[in-house]
C-alpha cells in the first residue's frame, strides 16, 4: 500500500508548482504527456483529493509501527502545505486547476474542495498532520457553505460548481490542456462531490464533539 502511494508521488511530482500532476504515462507513449518524463500538463484538483483521500484513510488503517509509514505521511504533510499555499485567500477553497490557480477560466471546484477538507480535518484527528491544519480546514470548510451550497425551494441541500468529470485520452482524446479542464461540463450535485462533503461534516462534528 505504502509503495502505491510512493510511486505515485515519484511519478506526478511537478518540482516547478510543488503539486502532484493529475497522471504520468511512464512509457512516455500517450500524447497527452511530456515526452521527457511522461507527466501530464496539469494539477487536476479533483485528482489529487482523490490521492490525499487515499493516503489519510489508509494512514488510519495502517498499524504504527509499519515499516516506511512515516513515508506516506510525509507526503500528506507535503499535500498539507501546499493546499495552504494554493488556498483561495478569502475562501480558503481550491480551484479547478491547482497550478494556474486564479487565471482566467479556473474556477473553484466543490469536489476538490471537499477533498481537500476532509483529507486536512482527518489528518489532525488521527494525528498524522499538525493541528495548524485544522484552522485551513475550518476556513475551506466554511467557504465550501458559503459557496457551493445551496437550498432550494423545497427545502433540499445542493451542493453546485462541479466538475463533472475529467480524464486524459480516451475516445474523445482528451488532452490535458488548461482550455480541457476549464470547459469541461459542471453539474449539481455530482456523487464526487456530495460524498466527500459528507465525510468532511462528519469530521467537523466529530472534532467539536472534543
Amino acid at each position: 500500500v505504502i509503495n502505491q502511494m510512493v510511486m505515485a508521488s515519484y511519478h506526478t511530482y511537478d518540482y516547478k508548482s510543488r503539486l502532484y500532476l493529475h497522471a504520468c504515462d511512464v512509457s512516455k507513449q500517450m500524447f497527452w504527456c511530456n515526452p521527457i518524463n511522461g507527466q501530464s500538463a496539469h494539477c487536476w484538483g479533483r485528482a489529487l483529493g482523490w490521492y490525499a483521500m487515499a493516503i489519510v484513510d489508509n494512514l488510519e488503517l495502517l498499524p504504527t509501527d509499519c515499516p516506511d509509514r512515516t513515508k506516506a505521511i510525509n507526503i500528506l504533510l507535503h499535500i498539507a502545505q501546499q493546499l495552504e499555499r494554493y488556498a483561495h485567500k478569502e475562501t480558503g477553497l481550491w480551484y479547478q486547476v491547482m497550478d494556474r490557480s486564479g487565471d482566467d477560466g479556473n474556477y473553484l471546484e466543490a469536489s476538490a474542495s471537499c477533498m481537500f477538507t476532509y483529507a486536512l480535518y482527518k489528518g489532525v484527528r488521527i494525528g498524522v498532520l499538525p493541528s495548524h491544519y485544522r484552522k485551513v480546514a475550518d476556513k475551506a470548510w466554511q467557504g465550501i457553505l458559503d459557496n457551493f451550497i445551496r437550498i432550494d425551494n423545497q427545502g433540499l441541500v445542493n451542493i453546485t460548481e462541479v466538475c463533472a468529470v475529467a480524464g486524459l485520452g480516451g475516445k474523445n482524446n482528451r488532452s490535458g490542456d488548461y482550455n480541457y479542464y476549464i470547459n469541461e461540463m459542471k453539474r449539481d450535485n455530482d456523487a464526487k462531490a456530495v460524498g466527500p462533503f459528507i465525510l468532511a461534516a462528519l469530521e467537523v462534528e466529530y472534532l467539536s464533539e472534543k
